[in-house]
């Protein structure tokens, strides 16, 4: 394949499937600043794969797998920080300075760390299933495609890992 064609193949591909791999691995990890990195780095390895002249017949699915991939290092390597920086937080949303828009701001914040930390709360394999489900939009077809395993397998997890969640759910009313 020549080069230019593999660009627009990857721009495409950047272009569609970005948000949604920021998205995974931002609710997979919990650290918005690693997800970006995260799916900066699954766009690079399946770049380099590309490259190196090997086919990818589903790129979609072959991204989920990178992404999963990295995320799964990543959780070896390194246990959850809890603590905050000042930066992080208000790269998030929460005004020091106490605008009056701070209370909606600080609200998002606590509402978007309540989903990361219940979803955190399901074990995998179920985790990754229902996100890629419900927050990444991926049908049970494609999610049984990036993660190699069978349809039915897959809907057992996100099954499972809905009734885990919604067990949770109570404690964060």
């Amino acid at each position: 394949m020549s080069h230019s064609k593999l660009e627009r193949q990857f721009t495409k591909a950047y272009d569609q499937y970005a948000d949604a791999i920021f998205r995974h691995c931002y609710f997979r990890i919990g650290d918005r600043e690693r997800g970006m990195e995260m799916m900066q780095e699954t766009f690079m390895k399946s770049w380099e794969y590309a490259g190196n002249g090997k086919e990818i017949k589903d790129m979609r699915a072959f991204l989920y797998r990178i992404a999963n991939n990295l995320i799964v290092d990543q959780l070896r390597r390194k246990s959850r920080r809890t603590e905050e920086s000042l930066e992080t937080l208000q790269e998030k949303g929460f005004d020091i300075a106490g605008e009056d828009n701070s209370a909606r701001a600080t609200e998002k914040v606590f509402n978007e760390k309540q989903v990361v930390e219940v979803l955190g709360k399901i074990k995998e394999p179920y985790r990754s299933a229902v996100i890629m489900r419900y927050i990444d939009e991926l049908s049970p077809k494609q999610i049984a495609e990036a993660m190699d395993e069978s349809v039915n397998v897959v809907s057992v997890r996100i099954n499972r890992g809905m009734n885990t969640l919604r067990s949770l759910l109570p404690d964060y009313a």
